[in-house]
Order: structure tokens, then C-alpha cells, then sequence
């Protein structure tokens, strides 16, 4: 069994780095007209990093998949990303408290 991932582990991996950045671009960021993209970092079968990400989301909303248990798709989830893309004076940039009960509240 791999060593727990710390937050820097997951941070410096390269596919997760990629997947950051692409997620990022695809989410269309400026003043106006973005959308969210995100997804979760999850310890695949060799519990090797990998990504799975959610269906895109709207201008300043994206929904969450289940996760009963920390869980995705049988895959431990060990972090959770979403991007805000919306730079306007009207938008959050900082994680709401929506966004943090919907990845931390486990759905069934």
C-alpha cells in the first residue's frame, strides 16, 4: 500500500496538474460568459491518481455527482476541484458554502 497522498502530493502530480489547467481552460474565464467545470481526484485500482470529471456546469453553478461514501465510481476520492471562471465584480471567487456542503455532504 502507496504512502497517503498529502495535499502537495496532489497538487504536484502531473495529471492532475494537466487536468487542472485544462478544466480551467475550458471553463471560459473573464468578466462574462464562462461556465464551471470541475471533478474529482480519485486513487485508481494501482492507487495511482487520476481524474474524473463532472458534466460541465452553468455560468456560476456546477452539480456535483453522487459520491456515497467518498467514493466515485468504486475509486477513493481524495480531492475535489471546480473552477469560477466569471471574474465580474458579481461573482465569488473564494469556495461558497454551497460549494463545500456539496462536495463534503455525501449524497446516496
Amino acid at each position: 500500500m502507496k504512502q497517503p497522498r498529502t495535499p502537495l502530493d496532489i497538487l504536484s502530480d502531473p495529471i492532475v496538474r494537466t487536468t487542472l489547467a485544462r478544466a480551467w481552460a475550458q471553463s471560459k474565464p473573464g468578466v462574462e460568459g464562462g461556465h464551471e467545470e470541475g471533478g474529482f481526484v480519485v486513487l485508481d485500482a494501482d492507487e495511482n491518481l487520476s481524474v474524473e470529471s463532472w458534466p460541465a456546469g452553468q455560468r456560476g453553478s456546477i452539480a456535483v455527482p453522487e459520491h456515497a461514501g467518498c467514493a466515485f465510481k468504486g475509486m477513493a476520492i481524495v480531492a475535489t476541484f471546480h473552477t469560477h471562471p466569471n471574474t465580474g465584480p458579481d461573482y465569488l471567487q473564494e469556495p461558497g458554502e454551497n460549494d463545500k456542503r456539496g462536495v463534503r455532504d455525501t449524497k446516496i
